[in-house]
């Protein structure tokens, strides 16, 4: 009976661990391609041994102690940081790339151009101050540099509202991953018996593709426990603990104007930590580098407006006034200018009134004195302007008032046919604040205008000092003002300032791109090893085939064998 016992123990344990070893390389062969899968091994180990009525111990075949996947979690979790790097670094070089397609820079309808095109058109107004048809080309090209302004602004805006919209899915895709990653948790101790093991191969496989896809759009930290389930965590945070998941959510708020999502935990409202992945990108995208470039843009168009009104301000077109409405509000009117949320500055100084009499052709000029010093307590607001201005032209012209006009504006207007006039030597830069004779209407890049005014009669266009025939003195001033360094833009000119954010976009994005390119360097690098580690060799496997079948091959002739041996007992 010890021939049949162990000799066939032995050919059959031979046979079954052959087979076994020979389906698991063929399920390797199998899952060459998949994604995530780590290639399995079988542990053959030698079975116990009995002692032979000889005395020795003799073997009983070999067994299969376990089929274990071959993976490192030091080297899953450096591929799943690597693959957090590379989203993020992929995502922001997208947005630099979009960016450049949005300045546009280069081409024939860039921003540059259409400045260009305005400042060549004052330059003809230059050497041409009365020709009407001239002064209307300069409205034209205005209306098209203002308009080219708010498109860019707008294309700026729109590019942060697709991002944001894009981070919102991706929360609900990240909600969707620790979801399932805690239900794989429950499956995986359940079916390892709640013990540290490598039984549910394929279900770790797919939680190492759900913890991938999660690092893809936030970096993670990964900590296995001895029951098999895996805690997630973002910064110090839980994601995943055992099978249990926290939900994040988005809480909108406006920035500049735009509403844009912050990424919070569900429960508590605690604000995320990222680290990686594409949310980070997104974030630092929408935040950081396209805010910038808002910012910069809308820094430029205000000190491009201010500067060109102050100098417009104080000068005379061919046509004088009648009426005329501030373009600026003022939250309160007997609040003092500084403070009265007008979008520019005044100073103390002064402003000068010209009236002319249409009859006579006589023109009288009368100086209003502004007072912002905040000394005496007597700061100019709207109302005591206003008062100012009565004050000073009642003694000759009566007919002539100043009034708070709609929505709390200047408004200066004659009821005399003969009477009109004009503003010169504005050395306050209140008719810039609130927005009196003025050639540009806004406060930056978002509301940037030509004044309504100027484009219902370009006669108004302010090209003279003293309203002679003739006279392009201020027109020149405007000319010069494409190249004078203003303090707002740190000592840089309208034009300098503008070739410095196309600069610094292109700088900014090569930066990116090779950030992009490093990333994807240390992911290949690291997926390179996770692949020599786990990854499935065809040619290895197809050597092992051939052992296994050979192994099988002589089990069965073994025991082939035996069963003779066993015949020739029983033929005695």
């Amino acid at each position: 009976m010890g021939l049949i016992n162990s000799s066939l123990q032995i050919g059959r344990s031979a046979i079954m661990a052959h087979s076994l070893a020979l389906d698991v390389t063929g399920n390797n062969i199998a899952n060459a391609a998949t994604e995530g899968y780590a290639r399995q091994v079988v542990d053959l180990r030698s079975a116990v041994g009995i002692k032979t009525m000889e005395g020795p111990y003799l073997g009983l075949g070999v067994r299969a102690d376990a089929i274990r996947r071959v993976s490192d979690i030091y080297l899953e979790q450096r591929l799943r940081d690597a693959r957090s790097g590379v989203e993020s670094a992929k995502l922001q070089d997208e947005v630099y790339a979009r960016l450049e397609g949005v300045f546009n820079e280069l081409s024939e309808n860039d921003l540059s151009t259409a400045i260009n095109d305005f400042f060549t058109a004052l330059n003809t107004l230059q050497g041409r101050p009365e020709d009407r048809s001239v002064r209307r080309a300069v409205v034209e090209s205005a209306l098209t540099l203002t308009e080219a302004v708010k498109a860019l602004r707008g294309d700026l805006d729109t590019l942060r509202t697709d991002i944001d919209r894009e981070l919102q899915a991706a929360v609900d895709n990240v909600n969707a991953i620790t979801a399932e990653l805690a239900r794989l948790n429950v499956e995986i101790s359940r079916l390892e018996g709640g013990s540290v093991g490598q039984s549910a191969t394929a279900l770790r496989d797919r939680r190492d593709v759900l913890l991938g896809q999660l690092a893809d759009l936030m970096q993670t930290r990964t900590i296995e426990n001895e029951n098999g389930m895996v805690s997630v965590f973002a910064g110090s945070d839980p994601l995943v603990m055992m099978d249990r998941n926290f939900e994040l959510a988005t809480e909108l708020r406006i920035d500049r104007g735009v509403p844009v999502s912050d990424i919070v935990f569900a429960e508590d409202r605690r604000a995320v930590v990222l680290s990686g992945g594409k949310l980070e990108g997104m974030v630092v995208a929408r935040d950081e580098a396209l805010t910038e470039f808002v910012d910069s843009l809308d820094t430029w168009a205000a000190s491009f407006i201010e500067g060109f009104n102050r100098i417009h301000a104080s000068g005379q077109g061919l046509d004088r006034y009648t009426d005329l409405t501030g373009t600026n509000s003022v939250n309160d009117p007997n609040a003092v200018l500084n403070a009265a949320g007008l979008p520019f500055t005044a100073t103390t100084g002064t402003f000068d009134i010209n009236v002319t009499n249409t009859n006579t052709g006589e023109t009288t000029v009368v100086r209003i004195h502004v007072d912002l010093d905040g000394i005496g307590g007597d700061d100019t607001t709207l109302s005591t302007l206003i008062a100012t201005i009565n004050l000073e032209l009642g003694g000759f012209f009566p007919n002539v008032q100043a009034s708070i006009g709609a929505g709390n504006t200047l408004e200066v207007s004659t009821n005399a046919a003969e009477l009109e006039f004009t503003f010169d030597s504005d050395t306050s830069g209140a008719l810039t604040a609130l927005g009196a004779n003025t050639f540009f209407s806004g406060r930056d890049a978002t509301d940037i205008a030509v004044n309504p005014v100027i484009d219902d009669n370009p006669g108004l266009i302010a090209a003279a000092e003293t309203g002679m025939p003739g006279d392009n003195a201020n027109v020149t001033r405007l000319i010069d003002f494409q190249a004078q360094p203003l303090s707002a833009l740190a000592g840089t000119s309208i034009e300098q300032y503008y070739q410095g954010i196309v600069g610094t976009l292109g700088i900014k994005a090569a930066a990116a791109q090779d950030r992009h390119q490093g990333e994807l360097a240390i992911k290949s690098a690291v997926a390179g090893q996770r692949e020599a580690l786990s990854g499935v060799s065809i040619d290895e496997e197809a050597v092992k085939l051939i052992r296994y079948q050979s192994g099988y091959t002589a089990a069965a002739r073994y025991i082939s064998v035996v069963d003779e041996l066993i015949q020739v007992l029983l033929g005695m």
